[in-house]
């Protein structure tokens, strides 16, 4: 009877000791599946674009492996930014054509004093470049999809830079995994949350 209770109590010792371990467990899991976010952004008080302004967005900077990168990113962001309604985004397809007949040198689009005289040329108050910094599957034991973009609105009259926001993302989801994609439109959409709030538009 002894012997038999001696067995019960350890039985129930290995139970409550497999409790906090498989707790423990799925909480590395919760905290794997969860995306992970990093966002900095800038804006001089009192020197943002008023709304209503003509923005033209220009072709980002692609500093990574994933082909076309950077204008799927730049598509992302004129298509987010129609959206919103806050500037008059000039079409992404007339940038380009624009861009192509000026011949204009696209590598060199980052550059503050060019996207200056690009803004003058396409006629437009303000131009938003920027660049991808990332854009793929990370490799490890699961392969997650990371974004990150660096975006400036730089005004035409005189190339001063409005607001600058760098964002990134990994994807969320441990069953489910999310493209890479899906990561980039949830990047561009934070992003371009912050320059509605520079924009002084709830």
């Amino acid at each position: 009877m002894m012997g038999k209770a001696r067995g019960m109590t350890g039985g129930m010792a290995v139970t409550s000791w497999r409790k906090p371990l498989l707790a423990a467990a799925v909480a590395v899991l919760a905290l794997s599946g969860c995306s992970r976010v990093g966002s900095r952004d800038f804006a001089p008080p009192g020197s943002g674009l008023a709304a209503g302004g003509s923005v033209a967005v220009l072709p980002f900077e692609n500093l990574t492996n994933y082909p076309s990168a950077g204008q799927i990113a730049a598509d992302l962001v004129s298509t987010e930014l129609y959206s919103q309604g806050i500037y008059r985004a000039v079409e992404a397809s007339r940038v380009r054509n624009q861009l192509i007949a000026a011949k204009v040198d696209v590598e060199k689009l980052s550059d503050s004093t060019s996207a200056q005289a690009v803004g003058r040329t396409l006629g437009v108050d303000a131009v938003l470049i920027g660049s991808v910094s990332e854009y793929g599957y990370q490799h490890g034991l699961r392969e997650e999809p990371v974004v990150g973009l660096n975006a400036r609105l730089v005004r035409s009259a005189d190339g001063a830079v409005l607001w600058a926001s760098s964002q990134s993302a990994t994807g969320r989801g441990y069953f489910s995994r999310d493209s890479v994609n899906n990561v980039a439109q949830r990047v561009v959409t934070r992003m371009l949350d912050s320059l509605r709030v520079s924009a002084g538009t709830p």
